[in-house]
């Protein structure tokens, strides 16, 4: 994982898990019958995707090299093994996960080192599951905030996508998937999530407050009662660990 850019979210690790969105429960069907598997979650920040896994019933341990992001985690998940360590280099044995799993945090990863330690650590057949969780560029309001957010000459800025390449890695029948929600949020909290955005975190604190004002006057043009509804996009790809 990159040492600048994406080491800005400790920074904000209580906001972060209180604004950022939560997995849809569509997720599940993509993950299969988890009761009493043993699941990865890597790059799992302050365990949103974590908590989903356990209320599915996953046996789950839990991977974040940002010890602001990690205690969160702990805090809210006392019952998962949570370790400081990478995608890259992971402290497990061979062969030892059903499932792996990320959300987004496959762009901050190394590749193709992440993959072929990924399928070092999953068993035969077992899956893995990569995911972004974030706003849909469907309407045209959100598409001009998350051009907003951004910062083209930041140095430190990963591309993002919505699918993961895993030719590189020990995997077959790749699937990718997408699907569509949506997020009902009060305008403050709108405002919120955008302060959680690395694209926000990196900028000068008068570039921050224009940013917030045209995420805030965007939301109250679209506000019910208060309320936004944002579209969102759940996207990804799952694969199988090939036999050894």
């Amino acid at each position: 994982m990159s040492d600048g850019r994406g080491r800005l979210f400790g920074t904000v690790a209580e906001l972060y898990d209180r604004y950022r969105p939560d997995p849809p429960e569509g997720l599940a069907a993509h993950l299969g019958d988890l009761a009493g598997r043993r699941v990865l979650d890597v790059g799992a920040g302050t365990g949103k995707l974590t908590r989903f896994l356990l209320a599915h019933r996953a046996r789950v341990s839990a991977v974040e090299p940002d010890d602001a992001m990690r205690a969160v985690l702990v805090a809210r998940s006392p019952e998962v093994e949570a370790v400081a360590a990478t995608a890259e280099a992971l402290p497990f044995a061979e062969a030892t996960f059903d499932l792996v799993a990320s959300s987004s945090a496959w762009h901050w990863f190394s590749h193709p080192a992440a993959e072929l330690e990924l399928g070092r650590v999953l068993r035969d057949g077992g899956r893995l599951v990569v995911a972004w969780n974030g706003l849909s560029r469907t309407e045209g309001w959100v598409r001009e905030l998350v051009a907003r957010r951004e910062r083209e000459d930041d140095p430190d800025r990963r591309p993002r996508g919505w699918h993961a390449d895993l030719s590189a890695g020990p995997y077959e029948d790749a699937l990718d998937f997408d699907l569509a929600w949506v997020w009902r949020r009060r305008l403050e909290e709108l405002v919120a999530l955008f302060a959680t955005y690395s694209g926000a975190l990196v900028r000068p604190e008068d570039e921050r407050l224009e940013l917030f004002d045209a995420v805030r006057a965007a939301a109250e043009a679209r506000a019910v009662d208060g309320v936004v509804e944002v579209p969102m996009s759940l996207r990804g790809t799952t694969a199988r660990r090939v036999a050894r």
